[in-house]
């Protein structure tokens, strides 16, 4: 397993804390990797045929296979499995982070006081978390990202720094900032001559597929929100240890403070399955009013929409996350076309498309036994011709899905 980068703000594991996170890595490898992929022969050898028996027809929607998958002993198993490995991963991890936590407040608060002019913090007290993140504690995250333990508290971003390591079992590379390196590459590759002056990331986390934007465009100015006030603090305080300047504010992406046409590029990752329908509706809206004429949106999630997996059996492996790790969007998802949503927020039909871009990080090996890594779903929308495209019309590269 590749080593999570040890920046100053990440929680230390000490010598058993980090045999234990080791040992849940393996477990987790085990399960995905080497039991996961035996379901499909349960579904094919057992599955089917009582289905067949008892609807006169085998299971033609990932709905029907779940009503068959359900009652079979292997994958009962194989669900309780993996879902002890998830809550396993919680219980090493957190006891690392809630261990060192008043550490971290403290670090934190040193590296605000030395990091003056480099980037900037606002924290908006009124700010409710909504609803759709309150309720559920995504990906069964102890206290979910809303939790706040005390002043200038720091906890759940550094337990979610660490758990999106070890729940994409490394596949997000050491500084887990591949959604955002491949955010970089897929402009690099199609926008060459884009420079955009400001950058606003929706639903940052804790920014570290924030910096790689900032990485790419020195001259801009890169803002990150979220509505989790300990991801966008301990934000702050990664993005300061690590040397960069980057702006974080605690703020809901449905409704911003920011101007009209204020930005050049609005971009998202990893944020919509975890976002509700209207919500996405919403901040589609958003994102078009802040955007600026010759700007572009670009949201990369991973690839769950139907058009990319058409075998109801991969539907439905993947509805796994929305019944039993606390994704309850992540399905309604598959069923939502991003790019109608954009073209009901406003953007012509003509420069909206989608399309699956590869990872930076090439994680093919990671691809196999966890389906993320080696590629990303994005949908993009130009506000008119965007700048430094590679044609005037901004239509979709060659290989891309349009509308």
């Amino acid at each position: 397993m590749n080593r999570q980068f040890p920046h100053a703000m990440l929680p230390r594991p000490g010598h058993d804390e980090q045999a234990r996170q080791d040992f849940v890595h393996d477990y987790k490898v085990h399960v995905l990797s080497g039991l996961g992929p035996r379901q499909r022969q349960v579904f094919d050898r057992h599955a089917v045929p009582a289905f067949e028996k008892t609807h006169g027809h085998a299971p033609r929607s990932r709905r029907e296979i779940n009503t068959a998958m359900t009652p079979q002993p292997t994958w009962k198993m194989w669900s309780a499995l993996n879902r002890t490995g998830q809550e396993l991963m919680w219980a090493a991890i957190s006891d690392t982070a809630f261990r060192d936590r008043e550490r971290l407040v403290d670090q934190a608060r040193s590296i605000r006081r030395r990091g003056e002019g480099r980037g900037s913090l606002r924290i908006d007290p009124a700010l409710a978390v909504p609803r759709y993140i309150s309720a559920v504690d995504i990906h069964l995250q102890p206290g979910g990202y809303g939790l706040v333990l005390d002043e200038d508290d720091v906890y759940a971003g550094a337990l979610y720094d660490l758990s999106a390591h070890h729940y994409s079992l490394g596949g997000l590379n050491p500084m887990g900032s591949d959604p955002g390196d491949s955010t970089v590459l897929f402009l690099r590759e199609n926008y060459p001559q884009f420079r955009p002056r400001r950058i606003l990331d929706i639903g940052c986390t804790v920014g570290a597929s924030t910096l790689p934007l900032a990485d790419a465009f020195p001259d801009a100015e890169v803002i990150g929100i979220d509505v989790a006030e300990t991801f966008v603090r301990y934000a702050d305080a990664r993005s300061k240890s690590l040397g960069r300047a980057v702006h974080f504010a605690h703020m809901n992406a449905e409704r911003t403070d920011f101007p009209g046409g204020h930005f050049d590029l609005v971009v998202s990752h990893l944020f919509f399955h975890e976002t509700s329908a209207k919500a996405v509706r919403n901040v589609m809206k958003e994102a078009r009013r802040l955007l600026a004429p010759g700007g572009l949106m670009l949201h990369s999630d991973v690839p769950e929409a139907n058009q990319f997996h058409p075998e109801p059996f991969d539907q439905w492996w993947r509805d796994w996350t929305t019944h039993y790790n606390a994704e309850p969007f992540r399905a309604t998802l598959r069923d939502t076309s991003l790019v109608q949503a954009a073209i009901k927020a406003g953007f012509e039909s003509s420069k909206v498309y989608e399309t699956k871009i590869p990872s930076a990080a090439a994680a093919a090996t990671y691809k196999k036994t966890h389906g993320y890594g080696a590629e990303w779903h994005m949908v993009v929308a130009a506000h008119g011709a965007a700048r430094g495209s590679l044609d005037s019309s901004s239509a979709p590269p060659s290989g891309r899905l349009a509308l």
